[in-house]
């Protein structure tokens, strides 16, 4: 199935659970609303869950990998927050209704991408040391913003952006 199909599904997909929670989203009501047939869903998708973990990655290869090679790392990191952020709603509901996805998972893999990228650039890649290190980084990371996502009364996202870095600078300072 063509990417742009993919993207449109998931687009819609995202609006209705901001609209309407996780839980009430199903494959019927996205083939009645795009006016696709059944098979045409599952040509790309197996289910809603995997339709949710697909919009994530996408979405965060479009944040973070694929900037890369144009923003600076912390600009980066702050365009990925601020996303979670501006759709609190959407990660709201993927984070607290199902448990099919691992979220916090999905997100650290992509910052994983980010933080290599930048221990390339300060020649660590290699140290095994700094690569253990990058995960829980990154998975402490993604706790946080989580939870911020979760808690009745979030902090602002610039806060955990500071956070990030700073957590990050002090890691791999040599």
């Amino acid at each position: 199935m063509s990417y742009i199909l993919q993207k449109k599904i998931a687009n819609t997909f995202r609006e209705q659970i901001m609209k309407k929670g996780f839980n009430h989203v199903s494959v019927s009501s996205l083939m009645r609303i795009l006016d696709i047939r059944r098979q045409t869903f599952y040509d790309s998708f197996q289910d809603k869950y995997d339709l949710l973990e697909w919009q994530l990655n996408d979405t965060l290869e479009e944040t973070i990998d694929n900037n890369i090679d144009y923003l600076h790392w912390k600009e980066i990191l702050k365009l990925f927050i601020y996303e979670i952020d501006a759709h609190k709603r959407y990660y709201y509901e993927c984070l607290t209704v199902q448990t099919e996805v691992n979220v916090a998972d999905i997100f650290a893999t992509h910052l994983v991408v980010l933080l290599a990228h930048v221990l390339e650039r300060q020649e660590l890649i290699s140290n095994k040391k700094a690569q253990d290190n990058m995960w829980l980084l990154c998975l402490g990371i993604s706790i946080t913003i989580i939870h911020n996502v979760t808690t009745p009364n979030p902090v602002d996202y610039e806060l955990i952006v500071k956070q990030a870095i700073n957590a990050i600078e002090y890691s791999f300072e040599s």
